[in-house]
């Protein structure tokens, strides 16, 4: 009965893997027209993320500080009004091995810092692709907010889409900048 089940496993582990399959797997289409990023970790994308708000700009870092976690997800209060938020694509409580997923621009409507947004996912963006220009910024986030009715995200070529969320309905709106892994 063992050696019946060893053999039925090795077909199965043989068939899944492909048993000897020399070729090359193609690089797929999506790729080619979405592009994707080197995995990275939560811990090097917010230092990556704090690094091009202090070169750039006399705005918040995210701070340790001001760090909680809620839903598997780190908050960090950038100031009043706004925040950052950075979801692993499977939480461990441990950001220095956790994969990013996703990271969001939370942002309360009206807030006194609302002015503050666009430069903040500039420095978003940056840290999760530092090649993408300045110009090309500025029509993603155009793209994006003219996107949101039909709920998509849009897209360079670059390896991250860029989404924008509002609800009529609600006090708050947030940018989405999602990374695309091979």
């Amino acid at each position: 009965m063992k050696k019946i089940l060893l053999v039925l496993l090795a077909g199965v582990l043989c068939f899944s893997v492909g048993c000897g399959n020399d070729s090359v797997d193609e690089e797929q289409p999506q790729d080619q027209e979405y592009g994707h990023v080197e995995k990275e970790t939560a811990e090097v994308l917010v230092a990556k993320f704090n690094t091009q708000v202090v070169d750039n700009s006399s705005l918040n870092p995210a701070s340790d500080d001001y760090l909680t976690t809620h839903e598997d997800a780190y908050w960090y209060g950038l100031i009043t009004g706004i925040s950052l938020i950075v979801y692993p694509v499977e939480y461990t409580g441990d950001m220095s091995s956790e994969i990013v997923d996703y990271m969001v621009l939370y942002v309360e409507k009206n807030s006194e810092n609302e002015s503050m947004v666009s430069e903040y996912m500039e420095y978003l963006i940056k840290a999760n692709n530092p090649d993408i220009t300045d110009e090309e910024i500025t029509s993603l986030l155009t793209e994006a907010k003219n996107a949101a009715d039909s709920g998509k995200t849009v897209n360079n070529g670059k390896g991250i889409d860029i989404g924008y969320v509002d609800n009529e309905d609600n006090y708050q709106y947030q940018y989405q900048v999602i990374r695309l892994y091979e």
